[in-house]
């Protein structure tokens, strides 16, 4: 059978994902296959038509897809979404349809769910009978027992295309039945705060609901805002997976991204992610600019800062994008108010929903700029990160000494501390731990009891 893999990594050849491939490839080698490094490639395919249809040439060919991809921010790498774009805007699809794929990952299995899951949905959009997925912890080809499961994966693919096994579908097609935002009759209100205020956006003359909810929200908020449009911004490209920023937290690019970040994002009080939506997640555009904020590292910098999201598109349907969105403000420590969509019928409910979020913005920021405690996206978001980067330390110096600097390697402790040694015998028998279970609950109490009446509740 004829197989065509492509590599959304911009590392190409060099990449830690291909290189699963090469493992399978090099177990079966009776079946063909042709590769296309999209991600390494993808101002080639944006710019030279040819090129772009040669690679759909091959995709029309052959009887089954590998999409290969490390995670990089909650999803694929924006040079290998940008090349799904360009199919849908070509109208390629059918090229894709009734054929069978599946897909690789390679990350430290912090939302490789979330990637597989676009991919997943995007491989039903193109009509793609699509073999659920392979996500492999970085360096899980150094195990005997992984590269066994490897093997088994690709038998277990290899066998669906080879005799067209039925797949189920499981994600809905995306349709936006929701008139335009058009809003009338807003005044703008008097600035009478001063707090840092920004939006950030790659929002262009065609996404006229997003615009209004922009202007909307600027004219009702009684602060200045900054707009940023990352169109009028000079970043020269997407994440290169290169790490050269993990010493020192400096991209090797010479653009304005990094004081983008530092001077204006971290600094804000307040900020407004407010992306376009292209099929079922961000633009490539704006995925460049998210991915690019690796540079960063694993360091939760948005502490205490108050994030909103401002979206065109049926987010109501895109459940995996909807978790990426309250993820991002949990996983750097910030407090996620609200998120403002255009899917009302009527634009005088939207108005009263950014006055509300404008409202809950400044009473969060007036009150010590109230954070909501983490739900599991941001706790277990931060211990998959903590383990990473102790593990892989000498790969993340700058994280490492961020991480211990914060207190962040807050590894576990045993449960009543010294006492354990005292309980852990008389845990041993029946009648002790019926004694045991019976009190804790009551001890927990008296602990919560005597803790809040050491409060001052007249402050």
């Amino acid at each position: 059978m004829k197989f065509v893999i492509l590599n959304g990594s911009p590392r190409d050849e060099k990449s830690v994902t291909f290189h699963y491939f090469k493992y399978i490839e090099l177990n079966f080698p009776e079946h063909e296959y042709k590769v296309h490094q999209v991600g390494r490639k993808i101002k080639k395919i944006e710019n030279n038509e040819e090129y772009f249809e040669s690679i759909i040439s091959d995709i029309e060919s052959a009887d089954g897809i590998f999409w290969l991809y490390p995670v990089y921010t909650l999803c694929i790498p924006a040079q290998m979404k940008r090349f799904i774009e360009l199919v849908f805007e070509r109208g390629k699809e059918e090229v894709f349809s009734d054929k069978y794929a599946t897909s690789i990952s390679t990350s430290g299995h912090y939302f490789d769910h979330h990637a597989h899951d676009y991919i997943h949905a995007i491989s039903e959009d193109l009509g793609i009978n699509y073999v659920r997925g392979y996500s492999a912890e970085i360096i899980d080809l150094l195990e005997k027992k992984e590269r066994k499961r490897l093997q088994l994966f690709a038998r277990h693919f290899f066998r669906n295309c080879e005799n067209k096994i039925s797949i189920e579908k499981i994600y809905e097609p995306i349709m936006h039945s929701y008139p335009t935002f058009k809003p009338s009759g807003i005044t703008e209100n008097e600035k009478t705060h001063d707090y840092s205020i920004i939006i950030i956006t790659d929002a262009t003359e065609k996404d006229t609901s997003l615009l209004n909810i922009i202007d909307t929200f600027v004219k009702l908020m009684p602060n200045p805002v900054t707009i940023i449009n990352l169109h009028d911004c000079d970043i020269k490209g997407g994440c290169l997976g290169c790490l050269k920023c993990s010493a020192e937290g400096v991209c090797f690019y010479k653009d304005e991204h990094n004081a983008l970040f530092h001077e204006k994002l971290v600094k804000a009080d307040m900020l407004v992610y407010a992306p376009v939506i292209k099929d079922r997640h961000y633009s490539a555009k704006f995925k460049t600019f998210i991915d690019r904020c690796f540079f960063n590292g694993h360091k939760p910098v948005f502490v205490n800062q108050q994030q909103a999201y401002f979206i065109s598109g049926p987010i109501r349907k895109l459940h995996t994008l909807r978790e990426n969105l309250n993820t991002m403000p949990e996983a750097g420590r910030a407090n996620l108010v609200g998120i403002i969509t255009d899917e009302y019928n009527d634009s005088v409910e939207i108005i009263s929903l950014i006055e509300s979020l404008i409202d809950n913005i400044l009473w969060s920021l007036e009150n010590e700029k109230f954070t909501k405690p983490k739900s599991f996206l941001g706790v277990g978001g931060h211990k998959v990160f903590r383990d990473l980067i102790y593990t892989y330390q000498v790969v993340f110096p700058s994280d490492y000494k961020y991480y211990k600097k914060e207190g962040l390697l807050d590894f576990p402790k045993p449960f009543m501390g010294n006492m354990k040694m005292l309980i852990k015998p008389l845990m041993m028998t029946s009648k002790s731990r019926e004694k045991f279970y019976e009190k804790a609950g009551d001890l927990q109490i008296r602990l919560f009891k005597k803790e809040i009446k050491k409060e001052d509740f007249d402050k």
